[in-house]
């Protein structure tokens, strides 16, 4: 309707032919007034679309947590070895590096001397991360998290203050840009062990980003919790 209009008053304006009026301005002048005039209508548009695109992601989060839960549930009273207990975290990682789009996810357990990784996800076809999981020393950004809180975000500048990687650790190009940890945290307070993602795949991670892995880690320890109450175990999930 609005290009219509606009049309029928250029139309007009030459039908009169106006004296003195430079046609080719006037046709630019009514072409930039038509640009200025979709533009609002473009801006609500992008708008639109951006809500609802976000609302799609969001809807989309909300069920893959949802089915998450309802497997750590039913799988903590199901446990009755250390292989099943791997075999929940594995999922968990593949979940929440699914959930936030990264490189790699490392879920750890706490042990007498340093946390020890249980279990992780990354790309299968890239060989580089099996041997920053096999060699990779989480023992200071755990502490520093359980410093400063619950979760962490670190930059790519302040990413070896904080990790232990050694140079093997390190294999072809791998460069470690963003990292995102959190605690695995009992009812109790009690720390049961931390959950990373490193490489956020499109850009940075996010405060959303954080939200998310945060609502993973304290599923995943209230699933270790009931497991180890269900099986009799003592307080360590090793």
């Amino acid at each position: 309707e609005l290009a219509i209009a606009h049309h029928d008053a250029l139309a007009w304006m030459f039908r009169r032919g106006l004296q003195g009026a430079d046609n080719e301005q006037l046709v630019r002048a009514a072409g930039h007034f038509y640009l200025e005039s979709i533009s609002a209508f473009e801006m609500v548009q992008q708008g639109l679309r951006e809500a609802h695109d976000a609302a799609q992601l969001e809807q989309r989060h909300a069920e893959m947590l949802r089915q998450l839960s309802h497997f750590l549930a039913d799988a903590s009273l199901t446990l009755d070895t250390s292989d099943s207990l791997d075999e929940m975290l594995r999922l968990v990682a593949e979940q929440a590096r699914e959930l936030v789009p990264a490189d790699c996810c490392l879920v750890a357990t706490e042990t007498e001397d340093k946390p020890r990784v249980r279990a992780s996800s990354y790309p299968e076809d890239d060989l580089r991360w099996v041997a920053f999981v096999r060699w990779v020393d989480l023992s200071e950004v755990d502490a520093v998290i359980g410093l400063t809180g619950r979760s962490m975000r670190i930059r790519a500048g302040d990413i070896a203050t904080h990790v232990r990687v050694p140079g093997r650790a390190l294999a072809g190009d791998l460069v470690l840009r963003d990292w995102l940890g959190t605690q695995l945290t009992a009812l109790d307070g009690r720390v049961m062990g931390s959950l990373h993602l490193v490489n956020e795949r499109e850009g940075e991670f996010t405060g959303l980003h954080e939200a998310v892995v945060v609502h993973v880690a304290q599923m995943s320890a209230a699933a270790m919790e009931r497991a180890l109450l269900y099986s009799g175990g003592g307080s360590s999930p090793d």
